[in-house]
C-alpha cells in the first residue's frame, strides 16, 4: 500500500463579508417578527384586551380578567361598603389566604351564600336585588367554581374577590 495521509487538514479564511452574511442570517427572523409586531401593534394590543384567558405553564390570567370585569361593572365602592367590608372574620380569612388563596375564595363565597340564605328566609328572594348585584353574584359564583375546581388563584385575586363578595353581602344585608 502506498503511503497516503490519513488525515487531511484544510484551513479556510472567512472574509468580513462571510461574517456579515452569517450575522444577517442569524437575526433575520427575529428582526422580521419585530417589524411585523411594530406594524400591527395597535391591532395586537386590541386583541390582547379581548383575550379571555392567558396561560403560561400552570398559570392562568382568567381569574384576574373576570375580577377586573366585575369591579368595572360594580363601580366605585361607596363609603358604607368600605366600612362594612373590613368587619367580620378578617383574621380567619388571612390565615386561609396564607395557606391557599383558593380556599380563601371559597370561604369568602360561603359568606355570600349565608347572606343569600337569609334573604330567602326573609321571603324577599334575589329578585329584590338590583340587576348589577345579581350580575355580580353570578360572576362571583363562576369564579368560585373555578377556584373550587383547581384553577390557580393568586393572593391579590383572592383579596379582590373577598372585597367584591363583601360588597355583595352588604347589598343583600341592606335590603
Amino acid at each position: 500500500m502506498p503511503d497516503s495521509p490519513i488525515i487531511t487538514l484544510s484551513v479556510a479564511r472567512e472574509s468580513g463579508f462571510d461574517h456579515a452574511v452569517t450575522l444577517v442570517q442569524a437575526v433575520a427572523w427575529p428582526l422580521a417578527l419585530l417589524v411585523v409586531a411594530l406594524l400591527f401593534r395597535a391591532q395586537i394590543v386590541a386583541l390582547a384586551h379581548r383575550l379571555d384567558e392567558l396561560r403560561w405553564g400552570d398559570k392562568a390570567a382568567r381569574f384576574t380578567r373576570r375580577l377586573d370585569r366585575i369591579e368595572r361593572a360594580a363601580g366605585p365602592p361607596a363609603d358604607r361598603d368600605s366600612a362594612l367590608a373590613l368587619t367580620g372574620d378578617h383574621a380567619r380569612f388571612l390565615q386561609l389566604l396564607e395557606m391557599s388563596p383558593a380556599a380563601a375564595v371559597l370561604d369568602a363565597w360561603a359568606r355570600v351564600e349565608q347572606a343569600r340564605g337569609r334573604l330567602i328566609l326573609q321571603g324577599k328572594g334575589e329578585a329584590a336585588l338590583n340587576r348589577r348585584t345579581r350580575t355580580a353574584l353570578a360572576d362571583l359564583a363562576a369564579l368560585r367554581d373555578q377556584a373550587a375546581h383547581g384553577h390557580p388563584v393568586t393572593i391579590p385575586d383572592a383579596l379582590r374577590f373577598r372585597t367584591l363578595a363583601k360588597r355583595a353581602v352588604n347589598e343583600i344585608n341592606l335590603l
